[in-house]
């Protein structure tokens, strides 16, 4: 009785460890996501990432095909975050309108969004992109990422930082980037805009949604959130569920394709009902997560184009 005891004992314990050490390392893909052969240092690029976000991964650094500006932006988190303002004019185009902040998906960098920065500036907008805390060069002084907890108020102080200068300003966001902008929308009463690629529910609702998470126990997809939660530091009432019903003013317009895997587009759906202010729907039959441009980039730049003008009475854009 003793030898079996002693088994049962070994078994139990290692089937624990082998709980605690999945669990952990499930947590650890989520704080520190990472996108394939892109890694923080601007100068690395790998021809996957060229694949996915252009020439040298997007940095007009050593591409060089844009005249431009590094800028540094005071984030109410208490650090700077680095950016690249590229102004319409001074890369010739024959006017200025105004100006979109680009707000990178989580695990990114702004150098994801670099490919959009030329339809942006035929439409005669500055475009102002950068780095959220614990992305690519700006400062990490948190345990990684938090899906619009802390990435929020950097969102809300770049919009502090252009709103000094520009007038008519616009914002384009993806995945986390988008979850932030609503996240902080009740204080962006004076943005003319938002383009919301992908957009979550929740921190929650992407877990439990999460194609990894079906099938596993209830208990042990809680366990995962409250681990990520108490790791990264961040709680899960900021979300852009709870802030949308605080917004009114602000035009939105949607764009989550219906093949997600990542983030699936019901729960863009499910935001659009909490929000009673003006907003528009695309849902698109193609396109990964974070990659719809690519997919069919006419129709994704006439809905975009389009929507720039009903917002901003912009009638020279191209």
């Amino acid at each position: 009785m003793r030898k079996f005891g002693f088994i049962s004992a070994t078994i139990i314990l290692v089937i624990f460890s082998v709980f605690t050490f999945a669990i952990w390392q499930a947590s650890n893909q989520i704080l520190f996501p990472k996108w394939k052969g892109i890694t923080k240092d601007f100068r690395d690029c790998s021809s996957e990432g060229e694949k996915l976000w252009g020439k040298y991964c997007g940095n007009i650094r050593l591409t060089k095909e844009f005249e431009f500006k590094e800028v540094s932006i005071r984030s109410l988190n208490g650090y700077d975050l680095p950016g690249w303002l590229v102004p319409a004019i001074a890369n010739g185009k024959g006017f200025q309108k105004g100006v979109i902040l680009l707000v990178h998906g989580g695990g990114s960098d702004r150098r994801e969004l670099t490919r959009m920065i030329p339809f942006y500036l035929r439409q005669g907008f500055d475009v102002l992109s950068f780095d959220l805390s614990c992305h690519g060069e700006a400062p990490c002084p948190f345990p990684g990422l938090s899906f619009g907890n802390r990435e929020s108020r950097d969102v809300l102080s770049a919009y502090l930082y252009v709103s000094k200068k520009y007038k008519d300003i616009l914002m384009m966001g993806s995945s986390v980037g988008a979850s932030s902008i609503l996240i902080s929308l009740p204080f962006l009463d004076q943005v003319k805009g938002i383009i919301l690629e992908n957009p979550m529910l929740s921190f929650q609702r992407l877990i439990l949604d999460s194609p990894e998470s079906s099938g596993l126990p209830d208990q042990m997809v809680q366990t995962l959130i409250d681990l990520v939660t108490i790791r990264g530091r961040f709680d899960t009432l900021l979300s852009p569920e709870n802030s949308l019903p605080l917004a009114r003013n602000v035009p939105l317009l949607f764009i989550h394709s219906k093949k997600d895997s990542v983030v699936p587009y019901e729960q863009s759906m499910l935001l659009t009902k909490r929000y009673s202010g003006p907003s528009e729907v695309w849902f698109p039959e193609f396109g990964p997560h974070g990659l719809i441009w690519e997919t069919n980039q006419a129709e994704y730049e006439k809905r975009v184009r389009d929507f720039i003008r009903r917002n901003t009475n912009e009638r020279n854009t191209r």
